[in-house]
């Protein structure tokens, strides 16, 4: 893989460098909402060559199980880079059962996942709707057992990556509550891709029925996953934010308009001023939810995933908003890539808690309460068509 030369330095900026260069030649920025609409959710051909001949699915990977072991700094940075390009890979959801599978490397079906992950030739659906209790509680799933056989039955939605996905992962509690981490075939599982808000994204619902899986581990951590993957999630959302901040100011500052560049208007100042200082902020969130990750303990990382969430969130929201109004008629149009940061964001800012169930959660948190975990996240912003926002079809 050609990023094993930046393990031992972990260079962020040579990762960055090599995975915009692929970019440019696979998904260049013109022709962008073209594809989009025409390709669908999920670009295979580029997944191959970022997944498999460059190898980011391996960043994620411990090296013992045939990953690079890079620091989450380094991930932070190519998830940041994807989501400012708007790349329709499944390396979010990667990171995310990465980090799952990392917990039980040990079993040999989680260690064969985890070789899959890293070569990017297996893609690893994780359902994180709704964060199960160590007792069961609030598990969308059960399983029973059938002489020595483990029999998952239940279903959930909004699960990313659930359409392409070869094999899934999920929490599952018997009929003692004891809660483990299952692993289901794509084969076993009825799936039906959901239309969302964001086109860029591809989100499933998934049916089983009396499906058989294996039992990774029967000492899951649904909760501190969940953070993994708020984390993860945050950094797309930066990319976004970050890539829509550059994007408004640069027209900005080439923009006429009544004789003169729109940037030196005072109520553009203001309202890119006001981008800059949330993705700053957002920025710094960021910062601290990968120390989180390293090293930071679970409640630590509990913390700075709700903050790293809110920031990034309200970034992603302000910037994208802020980048249509900024480029005015044109940026209200189908041809112009405005309006898919704008839905990405929408799409984030619900995907596994709103701010409210951020917020809340924080609260708790630095209260010392005990969060009730089970609370399944706000989803009904997903479920808006593309005709709730945008009245005329491409």
């Amino acid at each position: 893989m050609i990023l094993s030369s930046a393990v031992g330095a972990e260079d962020a900026a040579l990762l960055t460098d090599t995975i915009r260069a692929v970019l440019g030649k696979a998904d260049p920025a013109d022709g962008r909402v073209e594809r989009v609409y025409r390709d669908g959710p999920f670009d295979r051909d580029l997944w191959s060559v970022l997944g498999a001949e460059i190898g980011i699915g391996a960043l994620a990977v411990p090296e013992s199980a045939g990953g690079l072991g890079t620091s989450f700094a380094a991930v932070a940075a190519a998830l940041e880079l994807l989501g400012s390009e708007l790349t329709r890979i499944p390396m979010v959801g990667s990171v995310v059962a990465a980090a799952a599978l990392g917990r039980c490397a040990d079993h040999p079906y989680a260690a064969e996942l985890l070789a899959g992950l890293a070569a990017g030739r297996t893609v690893v659906a994780t359902v994180l709707s709704g964060v199960p209790t160590p007792g069961g509680h609030g598990s969308a799933f059960r399983v029973d057992r059938i002489g020595n056989d483990s029999m998952v039955t239940g279903s959930a939605e909004f699960v990313l990556d659930g359409d392409v996905a070869d094999t899934v992962l999920l929490h599952a509690a018997d009929e003692s509550g004891t809660l483990g981490l299952y692993a289901v075939d794509r084969a076993d599982i009825a799936v039906h891709r959901m239309e969302a808000t964001d086109p860029t994204r591809m989100l499933s619902r998934l049916e089983i029925g009396a499906a058989p899986a294996t039992l990774l581990t029967d000492r899951p951590a649904p909760e501190t996953l969940r953070d993994r993957a708020l984390v993860a999630l945050a950094c797309d959302s930066l990319g976004v934010a970050r890539a829509c901040l550059d994007t408004a100011v640069e027209y900005a500052k080439n923009r006429v308009q009544f004789g003169r560049v729109i940037g030196g208007f005072q109520a553009i100042k203001h309202m890119l001023a006001e981008v800059a200082v949330a993705v700053e902020l957002a920025d710094s969130a960021v910062s601290h939810a990968v120390w989180a990750v390293e090293e930071g303990t679970e409640h630590e990382l509990a913390e700075a995933a709700a903050i790293a969430a809110l920031a990034c969130g309200d970034a992603a929201d302000l910037a994208t908003a802020t980048n249509i109004q900024v480029h005015g008629g044109i940026g209200f149009t189908w041809e112009h890539t405005a309006h898919l940061y704008y839905r990405r964001a929408l799409t984030s800012s619900v995907l596994w808690g709103t701010a409210d169930d951020h917020a809340q959660r924080l609260y708790l948190l630095a209260t010392g309460s005990a969060p009730s975990a089970a609370d399944a996240p706000t989803t009904e912003r997903l479920r808006e068509p593309a005709s709730a926002l945008f009245a005329t079809e491409p």
